[in-house]
């Protein structure tokens, strides 16, 4: 809560433990390209940990049962939990499709109404929380000084009508609902204030004393949660509203950590404005791992502009590395390296799973998956960690492509210290794929559909071009060039013909 970037160790007597809690999603509704930017960011965190030999226990939870997850199942007349474990089901497969990790743990509300009960009993016990006549249980922002901590709000500035409507029943218009009496036809629970469903701010906190006990390191999530989600978690979770003999509140996080918003051309996603994008309206036209790259161009905290050109540039730039890695491969198996060559398959196979027992790379690779880490180390900078994959990129195909390159007499080796390297700093990022051939085959295809193109389509321009500069008339050439150009389409000459790859439209570069 310094407002300050701090140095992390775990806690004294914890040895090399680490505990994260990360909000997870109200499951009423597809993922949007917001929730993507959270999860892939703290798996990037996750996977640095791991990285690191931490013993991380990764909690992410999932809310169940909520206002939203009931108005959405009487729209379709779904029961509110059959609705709601369908959606998780689908977060699960946007999750695998982006190529995250899966947590230590993933509770969901209901299964926790018991402990939540237990705590609201304590708050209340310890003057914090009042129960009303209908069943409805409030906590009393006014007699917990230190409420505005984390938001850096005073309860002057928690003014009625922000976020609910006005409710005269309550002491205060900032008091928050810990229990929510049962209406007809929504899901309950027994409770000692009749049957009703938890509030949404007292399920992370109680799911966070029972699987991970009163302290955590890290509690991540989206900035829109700072206030009043956390605020609110920190004011029960604090000393002073469980523990009755507490006169110096403690806190039971160390670290709070939350990512910026996604924006759309410069302006706040709402599916008012019309530009509101679900992780699978994304992915007809991108491949998962290029999303991610995007994601990834910005620092967790600041905000991301999602732009169609921006896609574009993270889609060129995934195709150019991956093709450079695919190249290398081809070196090392002409050169009689398969050795090299089938270890490298293996690592990039292993691109889904944690990096904590990669062996460290030797020589050049090793130099760079520590300017990445060291990357990474400084708050998590992922676009300094990406770009510090650039300069190695160059030497790479320095090395495939150039007269000096090609008679080097280390070549060989240096290229396999930089496969391994690169794909280190691929898995580190969870950019790494499972199989090169089939995912550049992928990206083409992607920027044909997003190009309006059939592969037939292109070969027959290439034909063009090829029989016009046979004939000399490079006017002609140059015009078939410049028109795939315009629709994302790069061509690549060489001395064994003409290629083509994904890149930036010309008319967005």
């Amino acid at each position: 809560m310094s407002r300050r970037k701090e140095h992390f160790t775990p806690r004294p007597g914890m040895g090399d433990k680490v505990q994260m809690y990360v909000c997870g999603v109200t499951v009423y509704d597809y993922s949007h390209i917001g929730h993507a930017r959270v999860y892939v960011a703290f798996d990037v965190l996750y996977r640095l940990l791991c990285h690191l030999q931490y013993d991380v226990q990764y909690v992410r939870n999932f809310t169940d049962v909520d206002d939203k997850i009931i108005a959405r199942a009487a729209a379709t007349g779904e029961d509110p939990l059959a609705l709601s474990a369908r959606f998780i089901t689908e977060f699960h497969r946007d999750m695998q499709e982006l190529g995250c990790l899966e947590p230590t743990a993933e509770p969901k509300a209901t299964d926790f109404i018991p402990a939540m009960v237990q705590t609201i009993t304590k708050i209340i016990d310890n003057g914090h929380a009042y129960a009303l006549p209908d069943g409805d249980v409030y906590f009393d922002v006014a007699s917990l000084p230190g409420y505005g901590r984390l938001s850096g709000r005073s309860q002057e500035d928690n003014r009625a009508g922000e976020r609910v409507a006005v409710d005269s029943r309550k002491r205060s218009p900032a008091d928050f609902a810990l229990w929510k009496a049962a209406k007809p036809g929504e899901p309950a629970w027994a409770s000692p204030w009749g049957r009703g469903r938890p509030g949404w701010h007292i399920e992370c906190s109680s799911m966070i004393a029972e699987l991970m006990g009163d302290v955590i390191d890290i509690h991540g999530g989206g900035r829109d949660l700072v206030f009043p989600h956390h605020e609110n978690e920190l004011a029960h979770s604090s000393d002073a509203a469980t523990s009755s003999s507490s006169s110096n509140p403690a806190d039971f996080v160390r670290f709070w950590l939350h990512n910026g918003f996604v924006n759309v051309d410069s302006e706040k996603m709402s599916k008012s404005l019309g530009n509101f994008f679900t992780i699978r309206d994304v992915l007809k036209l991108y491949h998962p791992a290029a999303l991610r790259w995007f994601l990834l161009s910005s620092q967790y905290r600041a905000p991301v502009n999602y732009t169609q050109k921006a896609l574009e540039d993270a889609s060129a730039r995934l195709f150019y590395v991956l093709q450079t890695l695919h190249d290398v491969d081809a070196a090392l198996q002409a050169s009689g390296h398969a050795a090299a060559a089938a270890a490298a398959a293996a690592s990039a196979a292993a691109g889904s799973s944690s990096s904590a027992a990669d062996e460290v790379p030797a020589g050049v690779g090793g130099e760079l998956l520590a300017a990445v880490v060291a990357a990474l180390l400084d708050d998590l900078n992922s676009p300094a960690a990406v770009s510090a994959m650039s300069a190695p990129l160059k030497a790479i195909n320095d090395l495939l492509t150039t007269k000096a390159g090609r008679k080097s007499p280390k070549r060989l080796q240096l290229l396999a210290e930089y496969q391994s390297g690169l794909l280190a700093s691929l898995r580190l990022l969870g950019l790494a794929v499972p199989d090169l051939a089939s995912c550049l085959e992928a990206l083409k295809g992607l920027a044909l559909a997003r190009a309006g193109l059939s592969q037939q389509q292109v070969e027959e321009r290439i034909a063009a071009r090829a029989a016009a500069r046979v004939a000399k008339d490079f006017a002609a050439a140059d015009a078939v060039r410049v028109e795939l150009s315009a629709k994302g389409i790069m061509l690549m000459d060489s001395p064994e013909g003409t290629t083509w790859r994904p890149g930036l439209p010309e008319a967005q570069a």
